[in-house]
């Protein structure tokens, strides 16, 4: 192993997250001297952790040498546990994917869950061209980082589970847990729609909702790692029963779920829509997907029931560009898919309820590609907890 200063894995990370960069562009970066740089990306060339890419475009000068992380250098393993399905990955320090399988894991026991985990991880380990750095357990609901604790993982009903204890013991390697709207937060940040930001709220709306706030590179998590959980803030103290007991939250009203309850709803009471062709009937069988075939196919149900949940997650927004003034809020999850149907009204309900002196500078930004920059931003996280622990590969 070769053990990297502070300095060292500072660049480590830039190069990681900006290659193919230069040297000039990692010291702007970095706020180090030139020389500073230069000593120790030599270090890293002569350690094999980076290597020489290619020649970049000249700005007035001699034209620079770019350097890259070396995929060859390391591999952890991401494991996500989504809302029915588990994802494991083998990922490289380039953040390519060498292996990777998907379980179900609807309806099953907590020990199950657990002793899946394992077998995904095995699996991985197995798959891997050498022994992985770490591994990196991406979960919902609130997590204790520093003891890697799951505190609540709604989709499973898990309540205080030592993750980080539990595989630890089991493979002998080191072992992150990270709740799955901060990693998708460090993914959008660094390699997704927020790359050219300093300032970014994440708001993931799925079944839950969740976010992470960015700041000037770093997550904030507050003071035990639980910041972001604005699903659970209320919009509407009169609205319908959220599920962490309280009435009117945001993800009681803005969610995935709302859209789902609020389409059946509305076709008990009688209302005309295509949903029901498409399920066939079975109204507890509504997934939101339907709702977004229907409203494509011009169903005014659904798009009405879209704009309704939309009014309420610009509320939403709004409180937090009030708070926080960010330049950037980025929609992902499930219902970033309907963006064309909830961007009009998202917008104007935030312009409407927030500060001019906020919203003037702010953008709203949507993303689809939530599965590949959760495993991008858990990688990131790992390696960048890794960066004074790289493989020496010479």
């Amino acid at each position: 192993m070769s053990v990297l200063s502070p300095n060292d894995g500072q660049i480590f990370n830039i190069i990681r997250r900006h290659g193919p960069v230069s040297r000039a562009d990692i010291a702007r970066f970095s706020g180090l001297t030139p020389p500073t740089v230069t000593n120790i990306t030599n270090k890293l060339l002569d350690a094999g952790i980076i290597i020489d890419y290619m020649i970049g475009a000249s700005s007035g000068g001699r034209r620079p040498l770019l350097l890259k992380v070396n995929p060859d250098s390391g591999q952890v393993i991401i494991i996500h546990i989504r809302s029915f399905k588990m994802i494991g990955y083998v990922v490289d320090t380039a953040l390519q994917v060498h292996f990777e399988q998907t379980v179900s894991i609807r309806g099953m026991e907590h020990s199950t869950i657990l002793e899946l985990i394992q077998e995904v991880i095995d699996n991985c380990r197995k798959a891997a061209a050498k022994q992985p750095l770490a591994i990196g357990v991406v979960i919902r609901g609130p997590v204790r980082t520093q003891e890697g604790i799951s505190v609540f993982a709604p989709n499973i009903g898990w309540k205080n589970v030592p993750l980080k204890y539990i595989i630890e013991e089991k493979n002998r390697i080191p072992t992150f847990i990270e709740n799955d709207s901060h990693v998708l937060a460090y993914g959008e940040y660094f390699f997704g729609v927020a790359q050219d930001a300093v300032n970014m709220i994440l708001l993931k709306v799925g079944f839950g909702i969740g976010s992470g706030i960015m700041f000037n590179g770093s997550l904030y998590r507050g003071i035990n790692g639980s910041a972001g959980e604005v699903g659970h803030t209320v919009i509407d103290v009169a609205g319908p029963l959220c599920s962490c007991g309280n009435t009117g939250c945001m993800e009681a009203v803005a969610s995935e779920t709302a859209l789902v309850n609020l389409v059946a709803a509305g076709i008990r009471a009688g209302q005309i829509s295509r949903v029901t062709d498409i399920v066939k009937g079975d109204l507890l069988n509504i997934a939101p997907e339907d709702i977004y075939q229907a409203a494509d196919a011009g169903d005014a149900l659904s798009i009405r029931m879209l704009g309704q949940v939309a009014g309420y997650l610009g509320i939403g927004i709004a409180n937090l560009v009030n708070i926080f003034n960010p330049e950037l809020v980025v929609i992902g999850g499930g219902l970033a898919k309907a963006s064309k149907y909830i961007e009009k009204t998202v917008w104007d309900t935030v312009a409407f309820r927030s500060f001019e002196s906020c919203s003037s500078v702010l953008n709203i930004k949507y993303s689809t590609e939530t599965n590949e920059n959760t495993m991008k931003g858990a990688a990131d996280m790992v390696f960048s907890e890794l960066a004074g622990k790289i493989v020496d590969i010479n």
